[in-house]
């Protein structure tokens, strides 16, 4: 999610002739199998792992060949991207980097292979993947879509400066709220230099602004939930609904987020990260554990300061409701396609892409959390990253999206919702109504709707 979970994974794309008719073959005679991943300027992680991962195999397996294929862009170009290739198995990947948020919509559409033969004759399974971490990629049929590469979890990041101007003690662990609206606005009036909160609210930012904004606040409200399991259906709407949106709206009714050109800016995740709290800019910033990655002496933009001048703490409940603060998880897994020729091989590429070395590689890169027991208990996994342990505690209240076919609709429809909010097109209750009018035909009708 950004990278929403979390945010990140890889894609292994197929070219023309990899996916479907005769099973892909190199210039030599060999097997190829063309990996489709996500590059961005200021996020070169994903690469270094994947090149890495393509020195292992190749030289453990001489008669297949790993082409790398980088997608530019953001996390939406890369979704696009990935749907155009799949809608034919000529073009379909091989293996891809997935977001835990789609996997269940392609393994509806039959875009997905189930690993579970190739898994139970792994033994990195069973030994390093904690069972929670597994359900990432469970489909809706019980079986497993993916090898997760990623998890995360998400809460508030404060610039100390900045709150040492604005007169408000550090370390700072606002209760509810309204606490956070607070300290928002005495920024404003004590700093005027600086943008006292940031989130992601608007359809550019597609699953960030969903899961990183709306449901970090939709899930701390008394009794938020976008979908009720007892009776397994879509909620419509609701006074947490509604006041998750009234927090969107007081932020930019009170300018107390960045100006209209950011919040609509494809970069604003760079913008925080490389600019604005490194030069005392901004206040505060509802985001993810791997917000610190740019700043480690690895990062796009080194900032040895960073442990100092930077603080961590949850993002509370509504008005303080137990647990006492919410989190959201999500992930990236390596997915295999289920057009390849080649499922063995494949499979036998996901297991070096995620063994414990290239998943150091990764995590330690990202700021995202292990989700193998040997990379979490390294030390060099923690070693220039001080805030670790606080963002893996957070699993203990944190939540999960709902892991369905509709959900990306359901999603695609919360954006909308934000969106109206933050531009002042809409209130928070006509933007709710607007959701709720488009709820049913987003899941496949009324009667999976419950009305709230």
């Amino acid at each position: 999610m950004k990278r929403t979970l979390a945010g990140a994974l890889l894609l292994l794309t197929a070219v023309a002739g990899c996916g479907g008719g005769d099973p892909a073959q190199n210039t030599s005679g060999g097997k190829e199998l063309e990996v489709l991943y996500k590059v961005e300027p200021t996020w070169p992680h994903l690469e270094k792992m994947l090149g890495d991962a393509k020195k292992q195999y190749e030289s453990a397996h001489p008669g297949v060949k790993i082409k790398l294929t980088a997608v530019q862009g953001n996390n939406e170009a890369y979704y696009t991207k990935l749907a155009l290739l799949n809608r034919s198995p000529d073009s379909a990947p091989d293996l891809y980097y997935h977001d835990t948020f789609q996997v269940n919509a392609d393994v509806a559409a039959g875009k997905l292979a189930p690993l579970d033969d190739y898994l139970t004759k792994w033994p990195d399974w069973s030994s390093q993947f904690p069972d929670s971490v597994k359900q990432a990629a469970k489909g809706g049929d019980g079986k497993i879509y993916g090898v997760p590469i990623s998890t995360d979890t998400r809460g508030l990041w404060y610039q100390k400066d900045v709150f040492t101007k604005a007169g408000i003690a550090v370390p700072w662990e606002p209760k509810t709220w309204n606490d956070v609206l607070t300290a928002a606005r005495t920024i404003k009036q004590k700093v005027p230099g600086a943008i006292p909160f940031s989130m992601y609210s608007t359809k550019i930012h597609g699953e960030a602004s969903t899961m990183q904004g709306f449901e970090m606040l939709l899930y701390g409200a008394p009794g938020g939930t976008l979908y009720d399991d007892a009776q397994q259906k879509w909620v419509a709407g609701g006074k947490g609904f509604t006041d998750a949106l009234t927090f969107v709206n007081t932020i930019y009714r009170e300018e107390l987020g960045p100006k209209q050109a950011d919040a609509h800016n494809a970069k604003l995740a760079d913008k925080v990260s490389l600019e604005w709290f490194p030069a005392a800019k901004l206040g505060i910033s509802l985001d993810g554990a791997w917000a610190s990655s740019a700043w480690k002496p690895t990062g796009t933009k080194p900032w040895p300061e960073w442990t100092q001048k930077m603080g961590w703490t949850r993002m509370p409940t509504q008005n303080g409701e137990e647990p006492g603060a919410v989190s959201m998880s999500g992930g990236w897994v390596m997915a295999m396609s289920a057009y390849t020729k080649n499922k063995q091989e494949a499979f036998d590429f996901i297991t070096v892409a995620t063994n414990k070395e290239n998943s150091m590689t990764y995590s330690v890169g990202t700021g995202d959390l292990a989700p193998r027991k040997d990379v979490a208990a390294d030390p060099k996994y923690s070693a220039d990253n001080p805030s670790v342990k606080f963002w893996t505690d957070l699993a203990a209240v944190t939540h999960y999206r709902p892991a369905f076919e509709a959900y990306p609709k359901v999603s695609a429809q919360i954006q909308e919702a934000m969106e109206a909010v933050t531009t002042g097109a809409r209130s928070p209750e006509e933007a709710t109504a607007a959701y709720v009018k488009a709820l049913p035909s987003a899941v496949g009708g009324p009667d999976k709707v419950l009305a709230r």
